[in-house]
């Protein structure tokens, strides 16, 4: 919390701001992030975020969000590996192998809860 709670809002009326409105009070700064995503993240992750973001925001009152910062994290990842094989009797084997590793990641969204003076 930086400022003055107020009365619980909707958070479907919790308006998005990219730049700070003409008049406006500071009530908290929120951080969420969105569910991971194998080794690519996109817009639906950042508005997972900027959901749950609204949802806190509208909880301590506050009618808009400032978008504050936007990241990229690795949560993680997933790797395979492949190996050689043989024919057990035959004195036949063949070796080599590959893997593969691709992180998981996810977006975390930083805002802070306003409430925007009319």
């Amino acid at each position: 919390m930086v400022g003055e709670a107020r009365p619980p809002t909707d958070p479907d009326r919790v308006k998005v701001y990219m730049e700070p409105p003409r008049k406006f009070d500071r009530i908290a700064i929120i951080r969420k992030g969105s569910s991971g995503s194998w080794a690519f993240t996109d817009q639906s992750q950042v508005d997972e975020a900027i959901a749950k973001i609204k949802v806190e925001a509208a909880k301590v009152g506050a009618n808009g969000i400032l978008l504050q910062v936007i990241e990229t994290n690795s949560g993680g990842g997933i790797g395979i590996g492949i190996g050689g094989f043989g024919f057990p009797g035959r004195h036949v084997a063949v070796g080599g192998g590959t893997s593969f590793y691709a992180p998981i990641l996810h977006k975390t969204v930083q805002a802070e809860a306003i409430y925007v003076r009319r």
